[in-house]
Order: C-alpha cells, then sequence, then structure tokens
C-alpha cells in the first residue's frame, strides 16, 4: 500500500511537472503570471532566514536524535528505532536544505544535487511515518 501510494504520486508529480513545466522549453500559449523580481536585500534577507531556521532545525533534530537513541538503548522498542530513523532524516533534511550547503554543491547549469536532497529526505521521512502509523 505504501509503495503504491509512493509510485502513484511519483507519477502524479512527473505529469504535473511535464504539463507546468513545458513553458520552460516551449513558447507558453497560456498567459504569463508575471513576478516581481527579489532586490538584492529581499534576496540576502531571505537567505539569512532561511539558513537561521535550517541550524536551529538541525540542533533540534541532533538532540532528539541523541534522546531517540538513548530511549532505544533502554528499551529495544521497534517503534523506537523508527523515531531513531526519522530524527536522523531530519537532521540530514535540515542539513541540506541550509543554504550555505546549496551554496558550496556541484551545480550544472545553475542547478546542482543540493536542491534535490532536501525532497528527498522528506519524502523518506513521510514514508518511515506513514510505515510506523501503518504498523
Amino acid at each position: 500500500m505504501i509503495v503504491g501510494a509512493v509510485v502513484g504520486l511519483a507519477i502524479a508529480g512527473y505529469v504535473a511537472a511535464t504539463y507546468y513545466l513545458q513553458d520552460a522549453v516551449i513558447r507558453p500559449t497560456r498567459p504569463l503570471i508575471r513576478i516581481r523580481p527579489l532586490s538584492p536585500e529581499e534576496l540576502q534577507a531571505y537567505f539569512t532566514v532561511r539558513t537561521i531556521v535550517s541550524m536551529v532545525n538541525a540542533g533540534l533534530s541532533a538532540m532528539l536524535l541523541v534522546v531517540y537513541a538513548g530511549i532505544y538503548l533502554k528499551t529495544r522498542a521497534q517503534f523506537t528505532i523508527g523515531l531513531v530513523i526519522l530524527s536522523a532524516i531530519l537532521l540530514s533534511y535540515a542539513i541540506t536544505s541550509n543554504p550555505l550547503l546549496q551554496a558550496l554543491s556541484f551545480r550544472v547549469y545553475g542547478f546542482g544535487l543540493g536542491e534535490a536532497l532536501p525532497e528527498l529526505f522528506t519524502t523518506i521521512a513521510a514514508v518511515v511515518l506513514l510505515y510506523l502509523s501503518v504498523e
């Protein structure tokens, strides 16, 4: 059931991206939405806030990981190992979503693997939570 849901949502995402992102490749036939570009000051503020929030998230996730690992070592409960895995994934997400790391990632045509990793970790965390909820 979980695999079917993940595959179905991946296919839906592919179809949506194919339909909505084709404008980047061909001349659009739909009217474009005009969005004002951000000023350098707005971008600086945005990346500053994202950096602060991702560092706080990384710290909190690391603390959760230590707490859940301690609980697992005491109880050996199956549910707790799931929480340890989830905390590790959240920590990975927080680290990879930090703009400082993304600025250092390998880039090809303006995008690097660093931009996709946070979304991948979110997907893995959601699958772990769904699995723990179904068990």
